[in-house]
């Protein structure tokens, strides 16, 4: 395994770290950060052999991987050119036609990569090297490094392209988000919340799970994959219109609907098993 520099030491960035270095402890592993005490933490703890606040660790490294915020990436690839040419270079992001364009904006070829995988907490303090293990990666294409790398901390690369990825993960990771925020706020918002939170318990933990999550890291997603977004909100909307008819009118047919939903989740639950 090449010595390895990360940019960006939150959750994901750490994350990483800790598992290649479990994974592979020979693995020199350096990190960037411009948060000062997530440096100190980050050497503290032994998650990175140096560390910090600008770019020039990468300077010592064969690969970088990027895992700062999504609208911070601009900013980063623009102070990375010229810096990494030879080097093999990938992100975490969770959007991917954005991020591939800047990153060719300042002559850099990425390797464009997204682990679907992640915690509510977020930071340096929410750092889990177990993260990985069994999660998809996604990657643009298939660099002989980055897929190693990927391989060796549990998760299993698929290579596609970035327009498909962010059409795809509109569906089955951001507009959940967006669900679990509109179903959230819908609840507080009435007058009665006081007195329903006392009630809340499995069914309210599950649905508002996702709407515990870094409002930095969404905001990035849904600037960078809005159209898509708008799409899969549409097509939520109109099937809970369909919902609503179906209640309003006392339509049998509601039933069957549920029993359809149903049937899809079991068949993905067994197939994400068997897999």
């Amino acid at each position: 395994m090449p010595a390895v520099a990360i940019v960006g030491l939150g959750l994901m960035g750490s994350s990483l770290a800790l598992a290649l270095k479990e994974a592979q402890p020979g693995t020199v592993v350096v990190g960037s950060d411009p948060d000062a005490m997530t440096l100190r933490k980050a050497l503290d703890r032994g998650i990175v052999e140096s560390a910090s606040a600008d770019l020039s660790v990468v300077d010592v490294a064969d690969m970088v991987v990027i895992a700062v915020p999504i609208l911070a990436l601009k900013n980063v690839f623009s102070n990375l050119r010229g810096r990494v040419d030879g080097k093999v270079v990938t992100d975490m992001a969770s959007t991917k036609e954005s991020v591939m364009e800047w990153a060719a904006a300042s002559g850099i070829d990425l390797v464009g990569g997204h682990p679907m995988c992640g915690k509510e907490a977020s930071g340096i303090d929410a750092a889990d090297a177990s993260i990985f293990k069994g999660a998809p990666w996604v990657l643009t294409k298939n660099e002989r490094a980055v897929t190693a790398l990927v391989e060796s901390v549990g998760a299993h690369p698929l290579v596609m392209d970035a327009a498909t990825h962010d059409r795809l993960v509109a569906g089955v990771s951001h507009a959940a988000f967006l669900l679990s925020v509109g179903y959230v706020l819908s609840l507080s918002s009435r007058s009665d919340w006081p007195e329903a939170s006392k009630l809340a318990a499995s069914g309210f933990r599950d649905m508002s799970r996702l709407a515990a999550g870094d409002p930095e890291l969404y905001a990035g997603i849904s600037r960078t994959n809005r159209a898509h977004l708008v799409e899969q909100l549409d097509a939520i909307s109109a099937t809970l219109a369909r919902l609503r008819r179906h209640l309003q009118d006392d339509d049998p047919r509601l039933g069957e609907l549920f029993e359809e939903a149903k049937l899809v989740r079991d068949r993905w639950s067994h197939d994400t098993k068997s897999t």
